[in-house]
């Protein structure tokens, strides 16, 4: 069962218990908000009654409350963008492994396939020639492959490059996001 708070708090020279989960200094400062705001808008209008007091002070509060929401949403939006990017790297490395895994065993094969056409060579005497071709052919396509390994080992690298750069950009933004809501704490406890 929820421990709930009762305070009487004073607005606009009314009297009012308030009954809450928050806590009593929470529904304090609450009170004092709206007191504050209908002190403001009374004052700036000796005419209006308490009701319109009340409603144009309800009116402000819904627009501060919607332009923090605003606010929040868009900060929170962008907190997010670095977490998408993050996948998105994090994608882009899995597709590169992967490719690297592949051509890693093509690599395998063919040292597999030289190895079988050089024992096959020591063996047979016949196609010399030709079996020489075939082998000057797998070695040039070891070298291709080797160069297609370096090629995924760099891609590889900058992707890890960006996702380091990814994380550090969402440490940063989520420290921004956490400051903006200590800074909106602190201004809705004035």
């Amino acid at each position: 069962m929820s421990n709930r708070n009762k305070v009487i708090v004073r607005i606009y020279g009314q009297e009012y218990t308030m009954v809450s989960s928050e806590s009593r200094e929470y529904m304090q400062r609450v009170a004092n908000y709206v007191d504050d705001k209908m002190d403001d808008i009374a004052k700036k209008s000796k005419k209006l009654s308490t009701a319109m007091v009340a409603v144009l002070t309800a009116l402000n509060v819904a627009d501060d409350y919607f332009k923090t929401k605003m606010q929040l949403e868009g900060l929170e939006k962008e907190a997010m963008r670095p977490l998408k990017d993050l996948e998105d790297v994090r994608a882009q490395l899995a597709v590169a492994t992967s490719l690297m895994e592949e051509k890693g065993q093509e690599y395998k094969e063919i040292i597999r396939q030289l190895e079988e056409d050089l024992e096959q060579s020591n063996h047979k005497n016949e196609d010399h020639a030709s079996l020489l071709t075939e082998i000057e052919h797998l070695n040039n396509l070891l070298r291709d492959k080797e160069k297609e390994i370096e090629k995924v080992l760099k891609a590889n690298v900058e992707l890890q490059n960006k996702l380091f750069d990814m994380q550090i950009k969402y440490v940063q933004t989520r420290k921004e996001l956490d400051a903006f809501i200590d800074t909106f704490d602190d201004e809705k406890r004035k």
